[in-house]
């Protein structure tokens, strides 16, 4: 094919053919990468504005598009081909610009008739990096066919960006989205993977772009560019900032977060609306509130942790307010009044004074068809429907707009604001998908949507609050303190701790060990010390917490291990054993772990790492 575009600087050189085939060579090592000629692409969207983004795609869905290229000033007009026989499916415009770091490739003038593109094609690698969860690093074709946007704890990514790697899993590649990144994201199937973009409102943008930065470090240099790309944008915050701002976010240096979970309504309907038989106790309590833990019961179970070992943190009470847990979002005042009085309630919070907070949890992304606010500011879709969540505690929710989310959580705040309270739990804020609502009361863009989460997380911060919330994305690490995330290692996956490598020192970190917020078990500590994590513990009765003395008391390892790196850049992480089950990290104070996952006695440079656990470098 014939060579219609090429540009050259002292880093990087693009040829790029008239079938948009591309060589992209990294000077600086002398790496040539290669894009194909064809991308998958949808006929239709591929996002529908739903609550959770189906990731999984069928084969039916989609198809193979090629593509036809001319010169257009110093870019392309580039002809998307399609079946049957290479049918003309639309075009679109793209300028390419060479920086001294990457390489940019900028669509534009897209056709209206096309509902989604995908493109350029994706680069030949022999393993991908994905940032999900802690992270994940692909290394086996999957005949599997996936969209990865921003972003929810069920697939989706947390950070705009994917990359790929060469035989010697050091030379990679990485396609950082890099403006109006909310409209946007990434198609992959084996080892191929494309940036991926969304109409917003129906029309095209003008400002979307994608960089390709190259780097001979692995994932680990992906990990560094990005945190790099960040604090050029302004998006990243540090702890030792966050602190300065709020002194009391520094108690969960070294510290734990407990999590309560008081009480929920019992619902027959949570049951039958999944067509799931009713068990019997539902059946003889439906509409009820179940208690778990009163006021009396929280405050006793706090004294036990502190004389058990818990020298500071977070106490996080769950399911406090009015009905219980997810019951009446967002008309959550008064507190429950089966958990105790308002002045218990008040008593607990103004008694656990640093270095400890008590923060209680709320949620203004659900709404509940039960709360008496119901639909005011629920968001719509295109046609009008309500955008239907899932069935929890409550029920089955709705999704509220962001922008009345927030106007419930600045009139919520004059009830709350009288409990003394430091500390809050903004359930979701920090990770659910980007939506669009076309309410024509407040019509509202995925960029818009994550601008009312800074929004709402900076109101909280401006009353003081140490801040905290679930799972966490690139957009919200600046304006959180303390996250619960689902990080853990999966097996048949192979885990890297991306997310450590990019914010370990701007956000403090946790892990549920299963079930998440409504209970389950305490985190393995391997991945805590590994990664550098806080201790969670979920208390989900009072005679289940009785028994867990020892065990919670054995978490001062992992304190103290906290103590010395939680303020720490993570600056490494290596695998120091052909099985990958033996791994290290490095921080930047100097400090670092190698942990042992296996079943066994593992001997590494020397070292002897006891079977599942550690030893300090």
């Amino acid at each position: 094919m014939r060579t219609i575009l090429t540009k050259e600087n002292d880093t990087i050189a693009v040829h790029i053919h008239e079938n948009c085939e591309a060589t992209l060579c990294d000077k600086r090592s002398g790496t040539e990468w290669t894009m194909g000629q064809m991308a998958f692409q949808e006929k239709g969207r591929i996002v529908n504005n739903d609550a959770w983004i189906r990731n999984e795609r069928s084969f039916c869905e989609f198809y193979s598009g090629t593509f036809r290229a001319e010169a257009q000033g110093d870019g392309l007009r580039i002809t998307l081909l399609g079946p049957p026989n290479g049918m003309v499916m639309g075009s679109f415009s793209c300028q390419v610009n060479l920086h001294a770091d990457y390489v940019e490739f900028k669509p534009y003038d897209i056709d209206d008739n096309l509902e989604s593109l995908v493109f350029p094609s994706p680069i030949e690698s022999e393993s991908l990096i994905v940032p999900s969860g802690a992270g994940k690093w692909i290394k086996e074709n999957q005949p599997t066919w996936e969209c990865f946007f921003y972003h929810h704890h069920h697939g989706g990514i947390n950070m705009r960006w994917m990359g790929g790697l060469k035989a010697d899993e050091k030379h990679g590649w990485m396609a950082v989205m890099a403006e109006d990144y909310a409209d946007t994201g990434f198609y992959r199937t084996n080892l191929s993977v494309s940036p991926a973009w969304l109409k917003s409102m129906g029309k095209w943008g003008a400002n979307s772009s994608v960089r390709y930065y190259f780097t001979d470090n692995g994932y680990v240099g992906m990990a560094k560019i990005f945190r790099q790309f960040l604090k050029e944008q302004g998006l990243f915050r540090s702890l030792r900032d966050k602190i300065a701002e709020t002194p009391s976010v520094g108690n969960l240096l070294g510290g734990r977060i407990v999590s309560f979970f008081q009480s929920h309504t019992e619902h027959k309907d949570f049951y039958t609306d999944q067509m799931l038989p009713v068990p019997k106790h539902i059946q003889e309590n439906d509409g009820k509130v179940s208690v778990r833990f009163t006021h009396a019961d929280v405050a006793a179970c706090i004294e036990d942790a502190k004389a058990w070992g818990m020298n500071k943190g977070v106490f996080n009470m769950r399911g406090t307010f009015k009905g219980g847990y997810d019951e009446l979002h967002p008309d959550i005042w008064p507190p429950e009044p089966a958990l105790g009085s308002i002045d218990e309630l008040k008593h607990i919070i103004a008694n656990n004074v640093d270095p400890y907070i008590v923060a209680l949890h709320d949620n203004y992304q659900d709404s509940y068809p039960r709360s008496p606010s119901f639909p005011q500011g629920v968001l719509r879709k295109e046609n009008g429907d309500f955008l239907q969540g899932g069935p929890w505690h409550g029920g089955l929710c709705f999704i509220n707009c962001p922008t009345a989310g927030f106007t419930y959580a600045e009139r919520n705040w004059e009830d709350i604001k009288t409990l003394g309270l430091r500390g809050f739990f903004a359930d979701t804020a920090a990770c659910a998908t980007l939506y669009e609502c076309h309410d024509p009361e407040h019509p509202l863009t995925r960029t818009g949507d994550w601008q009312a989460k800074h929004k709402l997380m900076r109101f909280y911060k401006e009353k003081g609050m140490v801040l905290g919330s679930e799972d966490g994305s690139d957009f919200s690490s600046c304006g959180i303190d303390f996250l619960e995330t689902r990080h853990n290692q999966v097996a048949g996956e192979i885990n890297i701790p991306l997310w450590s490598l990019v914010f370990h020192d701007s956000v403090f970190c946790s892990r549920y060990g299963s079930e998440g917020t409504s209970g389950g078990t305490p985190a393995r500590t391997l991945e805590n010390m590994l990664w550098g994590y806080l201790a969670y513990w979920p208390v989900n009765s009072v005679a289940e917490w009785k028994q867990q003395q020892q065990a919670f008391s054995d978490l001062s390892a992992v304190d103290q291990w906290h103590e010395r790196v939680g303020l720490d850049e993570m600056l490494s992480h290596q695998y120091l054993s052909e099985d990958g089950q033996v791994e290290q990290t490095e921080f930047s104070s100097g400090n670092s772990v190698i942990v042992n996952f296996s079943e066994e006695e593992r001997r590494c440079n020397g070292i002897i790492i006891p079977a599942q656990g550690y030893v300090f470098g």
